[in-house]
Protein backbone atom coordinates (compact mmCIF):
# COMPACT_ATOMS: atom_id res chain seq x y z
CA UNK A 1 0.00 0.00 0.00
CA UNK A 2 1.37 3.42 -0.96
CA UNK A 3 2.09 6.23 1.52
CA UNK A 4 -0.84 8.22 0.11
CA UNK A 5 -3.26 5.41 0.78
CA UNK A 6 -1.89 5.03 4.29
CA UNK A 7 -2.47 8.74 4.97
CA UNK A 8 -6.10 8.45 3.77
CA UNK A 9 -6.94 5.78 6.36
CA UNK A 10 -9.49 6.80 8.97
CA UNK A 11 -8.47 6.69 12.65
CA UNK A 12 -8.72 3.15 13.99
CA UNK A 13 -8.78 1.66 10.47
CA UNK A 14 -6.24 -1.03 9.60
CA UNK A 15 -5.06 -2.45 6.34
CA UNK A 16 -4.05 -5.98 5.54
CA UNK A 17 -0.70 -6.66 4.00
CA UNK A 18 -0.80 -8.60 0.74
CA UNK A 19 -0.10 -12.31 1.34
CA UNK A 20 3.47 -13.25 0.60
CA UNK A 21 4.14 -15.61 -2.28
CA UNK A 22 5.94 -18.83 -1.42
CA UNK A 23 7.75 -21.31 -3.61
CA UNK A 24 6.67 -24.95 -3.54
CA UNK A 25 9.55 -27.21 -2.54
CA UNK A 26 8.14 -30.00 -4.69
CA UNK A 27 7.55 -28.34 -8.08
CA UNK A 28 8.98 -24.82 -7.44
CA UNK A 29 5.70 -23.12 -8.37
CA UNK A 30 5.15 -19.73 -6.74
CA UNK A 31 1.76 -19.35 -5.07
CA UNK A 32 -0.03 -17.85 -2.08
CA UNK A 33 -1.93 -19.81 0.55
CA UNK A 34 -1.38 -23.09 2.32
CA UNK A 35 -1.36 -25.49 -0.66
CA UNK A 36 0.43 -25.44 -3.98
CA UNK A 37 -1.82 -24.58 -6.93
CA UNK A 38 0.13 -26.93 -9.20
CA UNK A 39 0.81 -30.14 -7.24
CA UNK A 40 -1.30 -29.66 -4.11
CA UNK A 41 1.55 -30.08 -1.61
CA UNK A 42 1.10 -28.33 1.72
CA UNK A 43 3.44 -25.49 2.66
CA UNK A 44 3.78 -27.08 6.08
CA UNK A 45 7.46 -27.53 6.82
CA UNK A 46 8.55 -30.74 8.50
CA UNK A 47 12.20 -29.72 8.67
CA UNK A 48 11.82 -28.41 12.20
CA UNK A 49 13.20 -29.26 15.65
CA UNK A 50 12.10 -32.65 16.95
CA UNK A 51 10.24 -31.26 19.96
CA UNK A 52 8.16 -29.04 17.64
CA UNK A 53 7.15 -32.08 15.59
CA UNK A 54 6.24 -33.99 18.77
CA UNK A 55 3.96 -31.20 19.94
CA UNK A 56 2.42 -30.97 16.47
CA UNK A 57 1.70 -34.73 16.33
CA UNK A 58 0.36 -34.71 19.90
CA UNK A 59 -1.97 -31.86 19.03
CA UNK A 60 -3.28 -33.70 15.98
CA UNK A 61 -3.87 -36.89 17.99
CA UNK A 62 -5.63 -34.93 20.74
CA UNK A 63 -7.91 -33.27 18.20
CA UNK A 64 -8.69 -36.70 16.67
CA UNK A 65 -9.43 -38.22 20.08
CA UNK A 66 -11.66 -35.30 21.01
CA UNK A 67 -13.65 -35.60 17.80
CA UNK A 68 -13.88 -39.37 18.20
CA UNK A 69 -15.30 -38.99 21.70
CA UNK A 70 -17.77 -36.32 20.61
CA UNK A 71 -18.88 -38.41 17.63
CA UNK A 72 -19.41 -41.58 19.67
CA UNK A 73 -21.26 -39.59 22.32
CA UNK A 74 -23.56 -38.07 19.71
CA UNK A 75 -24.15 -41.41 18.00
CA UNK A 76 -25.08 -43.18 21.24
CA UNK A 77 -26.95 -40.49 23.13
CA UNK A 78 -28.45 -38.42 20.31
CA UNK A 79 -29.52 -40.70 17.43
CA UNK A 80 -29.94 -38.85 14.16
CA UNK A 81 -28.11 -35.72 15.29
CA UNK A 82 -24.86 -36.37 13.40
CA UNK A 83 -26.49 -36.69 9.93
CA UNK A 84 -28.74 -33.71 10.72
CA UNK A 85 -25.71 -31.59 11.65
CA UNK A 86 -23.94 -32.70 8.47
CA UNK A 87 -26.91 -31.60 6.38
CA UNK A 88 -26.78 -28.20 8.09
CA UNK A 89 -23.03 -27.89 7.51
CA UNK A 90 -21.88 -28.52 11.10
CA UNK A 91 -19.18 -31.08 10.36
CA UNK A 92 -15.92 -29.90 11.97
CA UNK A 93 -16.94 -31.12 15.42
CA UNK A 94 -17.24 -34.75 14.30
CA UNK A 95 -14.85 -37.42 13.11
CA UNK A 96 -15.53 -38.20 9.42
CA UNK A 97 -18.31 -40.84 9.50
CA UNK A 98 -16.73 -43.20 7.00
CA UNK A 99 -13.39 -43.11 8.81
CA UNK A 100 -15.19 -43.93 12.06
CA UNK A 101 -17.04 -46.79 10.38
CA UNK A 102 -13.79 -48.26 9.02
CA UNK A 103 -12.23 -48.07 12.49
CA UNK A 104 -15.22 -49.75 14.18
CA UNK A 105 -15.68 -52.40 11.46
CA UNK A 106 -11.98 -53.30 11.69
CA UNK A 107 -12.36 -53.98 15.43
CA UNK A 108 -15.59 -55.92 14.85
CA UNK A 109 -14.23 -58.27 12.18
CA UNK A 110 -11.01 -58.73 14.12
CA UNK A 111 -12.99 -59.84 17.18
CA UNK A 112 -15.12 -62.10 15.00
CA UNK A 113 -12.00 -63.83 13.72
CA UNK A 114 -10.65 -64.20 17.25
CA UNK A 115 -13.98 -65.61 18.45
CA UNK A 116 -14.17 -68.17 15.64
CA UNK A 117 -10.56 -69.24 16.13
CA UNK A 118 -11.23 -69.70 19.84
CA UNK A 119 -14.33 -71.76 19.03
CA UNK A 120 -12.37 -73.90 16.60
CA UNK A 121 -9.68 -74.57 19.19
CA UNK A 122 -12.28 -75.58 21.77
CA UNK A 123 -14.01 -77.86 19.25
CA UNK A 124 -10.73 -79.59 18.40
CA UNK A 125 -10.14 -80.34 22.09
CA UNK A 126 -13.56 -81.92 22.61
CA UNK A 127 -14.33 -85.52 21.80
CA UNK A 128 -17.42 -86.09 19.71
CA UNK A 129 -18.77 -87.33 16.39
CA UNK A 130 -16.33 -86.92 13.56
CA UNK A 131 -16.90 -86.70 9.81
CA UNK A 132 -16.89 -90.48 9.41
CA UNK A 133 -19.93 -90.64 11.70
CA UNK A 134 -21.86 -88.39 9.33
CA UNK A 135 -20.75 -89.79 6.00
CA UNK A 136 -19.58 -93.38 6.29
CA UNK A 137 -17.22 -95.20 3.99
CA UNK A 138 -19.96 -97.43 2.59
CA UNK A 139 -21.80 -94.41 1.21
CA UNK A 140 -24.67 -93.83 3.64
CA UNK A 141 -25.80 -90.67 5.40
CA UNK A 142 -28.39 -90.70 8.18
CA UNK A 143 -29.28 -94.27 7.30
CA UNK A 144 -30.01 -93.57 3.62
CA UNK A 145 -27.96 -94.94 0.76
CA UNK A 146 -26.29 -92.33 -1.45
CA UNK A 147 -23.99 -92.42 -4.43
CA UNK A 148 -20.50 -93.45 -3.24
CA UNK A 149 -18.93 -90.83 -5.54
CA UNK A 150 -21.08 -88.08 -4.00
CA UNK A 151 -20.30 -89.35 -0.52
CA UNK A 152 -16.56 -89.29 -1.23
CA UNK A 153 -16.77 -85.80 -2.70
CA UNK A 154 -18.75 -84.49 0.28
CA UNK A 155 -16.31 -86.11 2.69
CA UNK A 156 -13.35 -84.52 0.88
CA UNK A 157 -15.00 -81.09 0.99
CA UNK A 158 -15.79 -81.31 4.70
CA UNK A 159 -12.30 -82.64 5.43
CA UNK A 160 -10.69 -79.75 3.51
CA UNK A 161 -12.78 -77.19 5.39
CA UNK A 162 -12.06 -78.88 8.71
CA UNK A 163 -8.31 -78.93 8.10
CA UNK A 164 -8.14 -75.26 7.07
CA UNK A 165 -11.21 -73.76 8.74
CA UNK A 166 -9.38 -70.68 10.04
CA UNK A 167 -8.38 -69.76 6.49
CA UNK A 168 -11.95 -70.07 5.21
CA UNK A 169 -13.43 -68.13 8.12
CA UNK A 170 -10.92 -65.30 7.63
CA UNK A 171 -11.64 -65.29 3.91
CA UNK A 172 -15.40 -65.13 4.49
CA UNK A 173 -15.14 -62.23 6.95
CA UNK A 174 -12.79 -60.38 4.62
CA UNK A 175 -15.30 -60.68 1.77
CA UNK A 176 -18.10 -59.69 4.14
CA UNK A 177 -16.32 -56.53 5.24
CA UNK A 178 -15.81 -55.45 1.64
CA UNK A 179 -19.37 -56.31 0.62
CA UNK A 180 -20.76 -53.93 3.25
CA UNK A 181 -19.11 -51.04 1.40
CA UNK A 182 -21.44 -51.87 -1.49
CA UNK A 183 -24.50 -52.65 0.61
CA UNK A 184 -24.35 -49.50 2.72
CA UNK A 185 -25.11 -47.07 -0.15
CA UNK A 186 -27.91 -49.45 -1.13
CA UNK A 187 -29.32 -49.20 2.39
CA UNK A 188 -29.04 -45.40 2.18
CA UNK A 189 -30.92 -45.56 -1.14
CA UNK A 190 -33.78 -47.40 0.58
CA UNK A 191 -33.89 -44.66 3.21
CA UNK A 192 -33.87 -41.98 0.51
CA UNK A 193 -36.75 -43.66 -1.34
CA UNK A 194 -38.84 -43.89 1.82
CA UNK A 195 -38.00 -40.50 3.32
CA UNK A 196 -37.03 -38.26 0.40
CA UNK A 197 -40.08 -36.12 1.16
CA UNK A 198 -38.59 -35.27 4.56
CA UNK A 199 -34.89 -35.19 3.60
CA UNK A 200 -34.31 -34.25 0.00
CA UNK A 201 -30.60 -34.84 -0.43
CA UNK A 202 -28.84 -38.20 -0.35
CA UNK A 203 -26.06 -37.05 2.04
CA UNK A 204 -28.23 -37.12 5.15
CA UNK A 205 -29.50 -40.63 4.39
CA UNK A 206 -25.98 -41.88 3.66
CA UNK A 207 -24.50 -40.46 6.89
CA UNK A 208 -27.41 -41.96 8.81
CA UNK A 209 -26.80 -45.36 7.18
CA UNK A 210 -23.13 -45.20 8.20
CA UNK A 211 -24.08 -44.30 11.78
CA UNK A 212 -26.59 -47.17 11.93
CA UNK A 213 -23.98 -49.70 10.81
CA UNK A 214 -21.43 -48.25 13.24
CA UNK A 215 -23.92 -48.42 16.12
CA UNK A 216 -24.86 -52.02 15.29
CA UNK A 217 -21.20 -53.04 15.06
CA UNK A 218 -20.51 -51.45 18.45
CA UNK A 219 -23.31 -53.54 19.97
CA UNK A 220 -21.79 -56.68 18.43
CA UNK A 221 -18.36 -55.66 19.71
CA UNK A 222 -19.71 -55.38 23.26
CA UNK A 223 -21.32 -58.82 22.96
CA UNK A 224 -18.14 -60.39 21.56
CA UNK A 225 -15.99 -58.82 24.28
CA UNK A 226 -18.27 -60.18 27.00
CA UNK A 227 -18.11 -63.68 25.48
CA UNK A 228 -14.33 -63.54 25.14
CA UNK A 229 -13.90 -62.41 28.74
CA UNK A 230 -16.41 -64.92 30.12
CA UNK A 231 -16.28 -67.91 27.74
CA UNK A 232 -17.79 -70.36 30.25
CA UNK A 233 -20.85 -68.35 31.24
CA UNK A 234 -24.17 -70.18 31.07
CA UNK A 235 -26.42 -67.23 30.10
CA UNK A 236 -26.48 -64.79 27.21
CA UNK A 237 -28.08 -61.70 28.70
CA UNK A 238 -25.73 -59.49 26.69
CA UNK A 239 -27.66 -60.44 23.54
CA UNK A 240 -30.46 -58.19 24.75
CA UNK A 241 -28.26 -55.28 23.72
CA UNK A 242 -29.40 -55.90 20.15
CA UNK A 243 -32.87 -54.71 21.16
CA UNK A 244 -31.39 -51.22 21.25
CA UNK A 245 -31.02 -51.24 17.46
CA UNK A 246 -34.73 -50.98 16.51
CA UNK A 247 -35.16 -48.30 19.18
CA UNK A 248 -32.15 -46.48 17.78
CA UNK A 249 -33.24 -46.51 14.14
CA UNK A 250 -36.77 -45.34 14.99
CA UNK A 251 -35.64 -42.53 17.30
CA UNK A 252 -32.85 -41.50 14.91
CA UNK A 253 -35.25 -41.42 11.96
CA UNK A 254 -37.65 -39.31 13.99
CA UNK A 255 -34.86 -36.84 14.73
CA UNK A 256 -33.56 -36.70 11.16
CA UNK A 257 -36.81 -36.78 9.19
CA UNK A 258 -39.30 -35.29 11.63
CA UNK A 259 -42.17 -37.46 10.38
CA UNK A 260 -44.96 -38.90 12.50
CA UNK A 261 -44.15 -41.89 14.67
CA UNK A 262 -46.45 -44.19 12.70
CA UNK A 263 -44.83 -43.21 9.42
CA UNK A 264 -41.36 -43.66 10.91
CA UNK A 265 -42.07 -47.13 12.33
CA UNK A 266 -43.73 -48.51 9.20
CA UNK A 267 -41.19 -47.18 6.74
CA UNK A 268 -38.12 -48.09 8.76
CA UNK A 269 -39.56 -51.60 9.20
CA UNK A 270 -39.98 -51.91 5.44
CA UNK A 271 -36.43 -50.65 4.88
CA UNK A 272 -35.06 -53.21 7.34
CA UNK A 273 -36.98 -56.08 5.72
CA UNK A 274 -35.72 -55.16 2.25
CA UNK A 275 -32.17 -54.77 3.52
CA UNK A 276 -32.34 -58.06 5.44
CA UNK A 277 -33.32 -59.88 2.26
CA UNK A 278 -30.43 -58.26 0.38
CA UNK A 279 -28.00 -59.21 3.17
CA UNK A 280 -29.17 -62.85 3.08
CA UNK A 281 -28.61 -62.95 -0.68
CA UNK A 282 -25.16 -61.37 -0.20
CA UNK A 283 -24.21 -63.92 2.48
CA UNK A 284 -25.23 -66.76 0.16
CA UNK A 285 -23.03 -65.33 -2.59
CA UNK A 286 -20.16 -64.86 -0.13
CA UNK A 287 -20.38 -68.48 0.98
CA UNK A 288 -20.13 -69.54 -2.66
CA UNK A 289 -17.13 -67.26 -3.27
CA UNK A 290 -15.44 -68.53 -0.11
CA UNK A 291 -15.79 -72.24 -0.86
CA UNK A 292 -16.08 -72.30 -4.67
CA UNK A 293 -12.57 -73.73 -5.11
CA UNK A 294 -13.68 -76.89 -3.28
CA UNK A 295 -16.43 -77.72 -5.79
Amino acid sequence: MSEQNVENLEPGEFFEAAPLAVKCKNCETEFTGHYCNNCGQSVKDFDRPFKVLIFDIAGTMWALDTRLFKTLKAIFLKPGEVPLDYVHGKRARYMPPFRLYIFISFIFFMLMNITFKSSFNEADKQEGPRIENVITINGSANGEEIDPADAKKAEDVITSINEDKQYYSSRFFSLMSWSLFILMPLFASFLWIMFRKYQRYFLGHFIFAINLHSFLFILFILILVVNLIFPDKSSAYEAWLLMLYPVYIVSGSRKLYGARWKTIVLRTLLVQILYFIIVLIAITILFYLTFKELF
